[in-house]
């Protein structure tokens, strides 16, 4: 009797496993494929960066299948253990948090070191939907309900502002906008926000700290201090714009194999990719993030509930705040903030978060039902 359990239970399993979106699922091992390959490059096939990333891409990859095979009702049902289990790790870290290049951002757990900040952007994300889930649509814009939400919002970013790192704070922010948006809330509103927000700019910014405040100057003055603060982004526009129509060919950039631009394995990977496969390729890794982004908002107008709709618009969401700020860093239209480019930036803890929000989106479009 207890085979018999074990074989339903296996074909039960495979069952389930055919019934998983395979679109997305290929085209997120398309995407760790070319991050693999982009990064032995950069490693000159001679170092351990790329292959740390593929088992970091290989153990990811196995967290998402399992979040995909647990029923949708399990992440609306734990979303506010999770927010505050991850608001309690973000208090602890200025405590036992691991300091680097300036900041207290990581635990260190022995053998991997996790930074909470990164998976609060997927905390504040299930947070709302569950939120907004149960606010009836004619309360979206009482009062109460925008209390709830800002608390819900402000305690987060204001702990990852704290270690330093504005970059995620804003990240955090964005998601949290994008989501409060997706559900409907008043343009007017958002108007009034936006405009507070203009009038803090000379408060916010003499509160920055001194690095942050040069970014914000450097920005201004792309030129300024060329062989010092302004000097990674100078070469990284040189090393996209060197890459011309087709680019320069695979382990054949000169800015990335010289070590011309620094970072280029994190948060810079997009000039080293586009120096090397050049505008052709750089439009098609686009259209691959791209048709991520449809696919998974095309699984939200699928779902049957509210919490799955609001997650996965909100996700697609995120995701493309991702994508647009690292772009806009890496090119020089935004200041550098210190923004992965998702799943081809060499970095654990980012990689994980944005594949748990992709089982999330796979165990929707698998478990399509009302649960609410």
């Amino acid at each position: 009797m207890p085979e018999v359990i074990k074989v339903s239970k296996f074909f039960l399993l495979i069952e389930k496993f055919q019934k998983l979106d395979r679109g997305l699922i290929y085209m997120i091992l398309s995407l760790g494929f070319i991050s693999i390959l982009s990064l032995y490059s950069i490693d000159k096939g001679q170092g351990s960066i790329y292959l740390k990333h593929a088992i970091r891409f290989a153990f990811a990859f196995f967290i998402l299948l399992i979040v995909a095979f647990k029923h949708i009702s399990f992440w609306h049902r734990y979303a506010y253990h999770i927010y505050f289990f991850i608001l309690f790790l973000l208090v602890i870290l200025k405590f036992v948090g691991v300091t680097a290049k300036g900041a207290q951002r990581w635990l260190d757990f022995g053998f991997f070191h996790v930074q909470p900040s990164e998976i609060a952007k997927l905390a504040i994300i299930l947070v709302l939907a569950k939120f907004y889930n149960a606010v009836k649509v004619e309360n979206t814009n009482k009062l109460f309900s925008l209390l709830v939400a800002s608390i819900l919002i402000v305690i987060p970013f204001l702990l990852v502002l704290r270690q330093p790192d504005l970059g995620t704070a804003t990240l955090i922010l964005g998601a949290a906008l994008g989501t409060l948006w997706i559900v409907g809330l008043d343009r007017k509103i958002f108007i009034s926000g936006f405009i507070i927000i203009l009038l803090s700019l000379p408060f916010i910014f003499a509160n920055l700290k001194p690095y942050q405040k040069q970014r914000v100057v450097n920005f201004f003055n792309s030129e300024r201090d060329p062989l010092g603060a302004n000097y990674q982004v100078i070469q990284s526009k040189i090393g996209i714009g060197s890459g011309g129509i087709f680019g320069k060919g695979y382990m054949k950039g000169s800015q990335s194999s010289l070590d011309f631009v620094p970072e280029n394995h994190t948060d810079f990977v997009f000039s080293h990719f586009s120096e090397e496969f050049g505008l052709i390729g750089s439009l098609l890794l686009l259209w691959l993030f791209f048709s991520i982004i449809k696919k998974i908002t095309f699984i939200g107008d699928q779902s049957k509930n509210n919490f799955s709709k609001i997650f996965c618009y909100a996700f697609a969401f995120n995701f493309f705040l991702y994508i647009a700020i690292n772009l806009g860093m890496v090119t020089g239209l935004l200041p550098v903030v210190g923004v992965p480019l998702p799943i081809l930036s060499y970095g654990g803890t980012a990689m994980l978060t944005n594949m748990i929000g992709f089982g999330i989106v796979l165990s929707a479009k698998l478990y399509n039902e009302d649960f609410i």
